[in-house]
């Protein structure tokens, strides 16, 4: 069985991430860059991009992911709580383990394209005499 399938296909999916995104908007620490933005629009690309990463014949129609996030100055710890979000969502909605690992990977890889930051840990700063 696909992974797309074993994620409840597109409504599963879609339940997910109306989940999701209901979550993201009320962040405190992110939900700021979400603001004025068409949330059902955001829902269907990354439905489509989910879709499409988990194995299904469907095209991710949205702007390539430097050119949708390059407006916005995100921080390594705004990709990292972007990223907690989704884990909880996937684990509230038990989706089964393999399809959380490839999500989650994927996502991963995408860092360099989102922020130059690549860790996102606040590193204590030496003080100099």
């Amino acid at each position: 069985m696909a992974l797309h399938e074993l994620a409840g296909g597109e409504s599963g999916l879609r339940a997910l991430l109306e989940d999701f995104y209901d979550r993201v908007f009320k962040d405190v620490m992110i939900g700021f860059f979400f603001k004025g933005k068409d949330k059902q629009r955001l829902i269907q690309k990354e439905l489509e991009f989910a879709l499409n990463l988990l194995g299904a014949d469907i095209t991710y129609t949205g702007k390539p992911i430097p050119v949708a996030h390059a407006a916005h100055p995100i921080m390594g710890g705004q990709f990292n709580r972007r990223t907690q979000i989704l884990r909880e969502t996937m684990r509230d909605h038990d989706l089964p383990e393999e399809v959380q690992a490839c999500w989650l990977e994927h996502t991963e890889s995408l860092r360099s394209q989102v922020t130059p930051d690549a860790s996102g840990e606040c590193k204590p700063q030496q003080i100099s005499d």
